[in-house]
């Protein structure tokens, strides 16, 4: 078990050992970023806007992201849920287990998603563009974790998931 940290050192918070409460971030600054781990069963309250955030080694997540900057890292983490209110541009996701994502219709074509070693990973997009909660169509899709590779005419390398997704 991590020892409990909550300290800024430069512009990265660092923030461990927390256990069945709420992570609040909120004053972390729109030039910030944070790296939270080892912590189990926490809900995590984020700022308006911040750089970056990255999960090492947590259980039992759930983040509600306003807006990151650069992106969000997900390492080696077991059941973590994603709600993105406005914009995540990128997520990497490794060594991890049972992540979704609930995500805008506008973020869906700008987001990407790369994962290496890791299952179980979903995410949910909602048509509803009203702002009527009431309304809101979730569309699940899954992220792959297994591709196949080939070898084209020109001898050019063609990726694409598993014929396991079909």
């Amino acid at each position: 078990m991590a020892l409990r940290t909550f300290e800024v050192k430069g512009e990265v918070w660092t923030v461990c050992g927390y256990n069945d409460e709420e992570v609040d971030l909120s004053n972390v600054g729109k030039n910030q970023s944070c790296t939270i781990c080892e912590s189990n069963n926490v809900k995590v309250k984020m700022p308006e806007k911040m750089v970056s955030l990255s999960l090492i080694a947590c259980k039992n997540v759930e983040v509600f992201v306003n807006s990151l900057i650069s992106g969000m890292e997900l390492t080696n983490c077991q059941n973590v849920k994603v709600r993105v209110k406005t914009n995540l541009p990128s997520c990497s996701i490794d060594k991890c287990q049972q992540v979704g994502f609930w995500i805008t219709k506008e973020n869906a074509s700008t987001i990407m998603f790369s994962s290496c070693k890791s299952g179980d990973m979903n995410v949910n997009v909602n048509r509803n563009t009203s702002g009527n909660p009431e309304e809101d169509d979730w569309v699940e899709q899954p992220l792959h974790e297994q591709f196949e590779h080939t070898l084209n005419d020109k001898l050019k390398v063609v990726t694409k998931p598993s014929s396991l997704y079909a």
